[in-house]
């Protein structure tokens, strides 16, 4: 895959082995490719750093990491327009591809249909006229033996188990980590060898004695700290009052804390529109009981999953920062309390997250006498309903913001803008994250060089 891209890159750019376009036409002037790598660029303070590394440097600079992101994810989106409709549906198609070949967990059936669309793709690349191949023998130097070797992808994947088993990056994110800890010039292979065998120390006293945690603590690492209660963790500066297992065991809250936040009117109504649909009353009969300080958190990190950081924990901007206050959430929404429950996907900007002490009250039914954890997000608007994790999901504006439970929040997303109109980049979809760093070092520090 990561050759197949580049040479595709290379077709669409009139670069590749002298070939022309034949009777077709798929190549992009340069001032086009100029726009697309700006796009790329500024994309970057808008992509969290768990998704990928800063991209600035160019095509020529992109390791097989670097290609597998920009390609399912920004490509479909930059290419759409720009690249002539029958290969951008080519392009897609093996983005769709690489996506099913990354996934954490294939079904056979997936990997069934994962083999017949990777036939029907390169049929298309080698055979079909309108396409690379145009079957002319003049241009056999476009169906390189990278193309061939998609073939037997799904098989191996019978053979082996999905992909991350046996690649994903592997052997790339071992080569970095020898080339960050490589310092002696004068005995480099000494002090190669040496790395090797103390990681191998350290990997050996991990599994004999149970050590995993110790030696890979992220706050030992970081310096950080933070303290656990049996339904959410919390800094230990700052103890709040014990949070019982409703309000949101898969949540790690974080600094920055602000003890004595108030929210403003705005808030305290959208918190009690969203209890008052909750419960089934009205939101005059729950404003009233709302307490007035609601202990406010700035980050996030979901159990197994991603780091968000809100807009209330951002910096001004007059330093270098990855944007991580973007996300997917998935909540049950109603019209009426007659009418019932229904699922659906949202995206949005998160602002901050909330702790409010119910007090005991009848009006507040099986929320009485609890803590709830609220998220304050700030809507996309018209994304409500669209999974941008399947399809292209645009939006033009953020909407108002609205209040719901801090379960809600799915993960952190991304966004990329491309000819003035912003679309959404959601990794989930049960794809495996190419990251070079061990899974449980804090991520939500910032990229500030490649």
């Amino acid at each position: 895959m990561e050759n197949i891209i580049p040479n595709l890159v290379k077709l669409w750019s009139g670069d590749f082995k002298g070939l022309d376009t034949g009777t077709e036409n798929y190549e992009l002037p340069d001032e086009v490719w100029e726009e697309i790598w700006e796009e790329t660029v500024a994309a970057m303070p808008n992509l969290p750093a768990d998704f990928v590394r800063l991209l600035g440097k160019g095509f020529s600079y992109f390791t097989a990491e670097a290609w597998c992101f920009w390609f399912v994810f920004l490509a479909p989106v930059q290419l759409k327009g720009r690249l002539p409709t029958k290969y951008y549906n080519h392009a897609c198609q093996l983005s769709n591809i690489l996506k099913t070949c990354i996934q954490f967990v294939i079904t056979l059936i997936q990997v069934a249909a994962l083999k017949t669309d990777i036939i029907d793709w390169v049929r298309k690349y080698e055979q079909y006229v309108l396409y690379y191949y145009q079957f002319k023998e003049e241009r056999l130097s476009a169906c390189p033996l990278t193309v061939h070797g998609l073939l037997h992808v799904a098989d191996d994947i019978l053979f082996s188990g999905p992909s991350w088993t046996t690649w994903t990056f592997w052997m790339e994110r071992y080569c970095g980590f020898l080339k960050a800890s490589l310092r002696s010039k004068r005995h480099p292979w000494s002090n190669l060898n040496k790395n090797i065998l103390h990681m191998a120390y350290l990997e050996q006293l991990g599994v004999r004695y149970d050590l995993e945690a110790e030696l890979w603590d992220p706050n030992k690492l970081s310096g950080k700290s933070e303290y656990t209660f049996e339904g959410c963790k919390h800094s230990p500066y700052f103890i709040l009052p014990f949070l019982p297992l409703d309000s949101d065991p898969q949540a790690n809250l974080r600094l920055p804390y602000k003890r004595d936040y108030i929210p403003d009117d705005n808030i305290r109504m959208q918190v009690a529109s969203y209890f008052a649909l909750l419960v089934g009353k009205t939101r005059k009969e729950i404003l009233p009981l709302l307490p007035q300080m609601m202990p406010s958190y700035g980050k996030l990190r979901i159990k197994d999953g991603d780091s968000i950081r809100s807009v209330s924990a951002s910096r001004d901007g007059s330093t270098a920062e990855r944007n991580m206050s973007f996300i997917r959430y998935e909540t049950q929404t109603r019209r009426r309390v007659s009418e019932p429950w229904v699922s659906q996907i949202f995206y949005g900007r998160l602002e901050r997250i909330l702790v409010c002490n119910l007090p005991a009250s009848k009006k507040l039914g099986f929320i009485s006498n609890k803590t709830r954890l609220l998220a304050v997000i700030t809507p996309c608007q018209n994304t409500a309903g669209k999974d941008a994790a399947l399809v292209l999901t645009t939006y033009r504006g953020m909407g108002t913001p609205v209040v719901t439970d801090l379960q809600a929040v799915v993960a952190v997303v991304g966004r990329v803008q491309s000819r003035g109109t912003w679309t959404i980049i959601d990794r989930t979809g049960g794809l495996i994250r190419p990251e070079f760093v061990p899974d449980n070092v804090d991520t939500d520090s910032d990229d500030s060089e490649d």
